[in-house]
């Protein structure tokens, strides 16, 4: 009996020994591990739907490109999609799940209250988040994250204070705001607001939230034609804001319409229809690079989303950093971001200061006319 016991005891032991011998070949990289791993994060469905695909699109044709150029030191790149569907919970649950899929950087997140919250998830975990779409100056004001964050658009500060200056040059007296029920949409609409109220011979006679995809504006535009306003100042993204034009227009209400960044893309123009004529815009520097613009075209069969440039561009100076760094170690690649000058980008030349803002953010103004967005400031 004793030594049937002391067999088994051996077996067990032999067999402990032998898992434990073979562990690390079970561990060991494959060639998918030897791909440098970065992420993407933005909504792929509801109402940003076609901005957060304009991210990804930009992040995707980066890599494309890279890749086909032979990647880094000889390695892909590897694109992590993930859709955190404009939502805050969605988000921080995705950005946990990066991590733990050890990504060196994250390119995202489109919405402010998703970044924000997610950027502490990150930055614990020592992984740079740059940012093509969060606008919120709170992003990159919070010392925690600080080193870990940046963005590649301006902040709404810069925003508001470019489409007041805009709104005053026009001559426009009687401004309302009509602004969403999200943390983008209070906080640039406040920045405007600010600025206006320094303005003389102008005043904000209007100035209300509604709810994102509540589809009626009945209320607004009732509200709207007892104050007869120049000037409406839309805060929202693309979906809303056709709706609310179409529905104003439909009142005979001539005021003229001036949307926020989030109102940029051509489903606006789309869903808008005939009632988008003469809108203006906030979006980001026209992009002139003929070759960029055929190549995303060629690959996704449509014309330059949204937020695809500066997308496009925080992906290459991940990229850029992963290069420099040569080893996939987050933290010291966030330090080669933080160190980031002159980069050429699609949307100008890139450098960020010490809180990971872009040193010389450019907004610029659109109208459309003949079903297409033109520059005219």
């Amino acid at each position: 009996m004793m030594r049937s016991k002391k067999s088994i005891l051996c077996c067990l032991l032999s067999a402990s020994f032998l898992l434990g011998c073979s562990k690390p070949q079970a561990t060991s990289q494959t060639s998918s591990d030897d791909a440098y791993k970065i992420a993407v994060a933005a909504p792929q469905f509801g109402p940003y739907k076609a901005l957060g695909v304009s991210i990804i699109n930009g992040a995707q044709l980066a890599v494309d490109l890279k890749n086909q150029a032979g990647g880094i030191n000889g390695k892909q790149v590897k694109l992590v999609t993930v859709d955190d569907g404009g939502l805050a919970g969605e988000g921080t649950w995705r950005a946990r799940s990066l991590v733990d899929e050890m990504v060196l950087g994250v390119i995202g997140h489109l919405n402010s209250d998703i970044s924000i919250p997610a950027s502490e998830i990150y930055s614990k975990a020592m992984i740079p988040e740059i940012s093509p779409g969060s606008t919120s100056p709170f992003f990159t004001e919070r010392k925690p994250v600080m080193g870990y964050v940046f963005r590649t658009i301006g902040r709404d500060d810069q925003q508001g204070e470019l489409s007041a200056r805009f709104a005053v040059s026009q001559h426009f007296k009687k401004i309302a705001v009509l602004y969403n029920n999200r943390g983008y949409g209070a906080s640039l609409a406040s920045e405007f607001v600010n600025q206006i109220n320094t303005a003389k011979d102008t005043e904000v006679v209007f100035y209300e939230m509604y709810k994102v995809s509540a589809g009626d504006f009945s209320k607004e535009i009732n509200n709207l034609k007892l104050k007869l306003p120049d000037l409406v100042f839309f805060v929202g993204e693309y979906g809303d804001a056709a709706t609310f034009l179409k529905q104003l227009r439909s009142t005979g209400l001539k005021t003229a319409f001036l949307g926020s960044e989030g109102v940029f893309d051509q489903e606006f123009i789309n869903s808008a229809k005939g009632h988008s004529e003469r809108a203006l815009v906030v979006s980001l520097p026209e992009v002139k690079d003929k070759k960029f613009l055929e190549e995303y075209k060629n690959k996704f069969g449509k014309e330059l989303g949204s937020y695809s440039a500066n997308s496009f561009d925080a992906t290459n100076v991940l990229i850029s950093a992963i290069e420099k760094v040569k080893e996939k170690n987050p933290d010291k690649i966030a330090r080669a971001i933080r160190e980031t000058k002159n980069f050429p980008g699609l949307t100008g030349n890139i450098s960020f200061d010490e809180k990971g803002d872009l040193v010389d953010p450019k907004f610029s103004i659109y109208v459309v006319k003949n079903g297409i967005f033109v520059s005219v400031q």
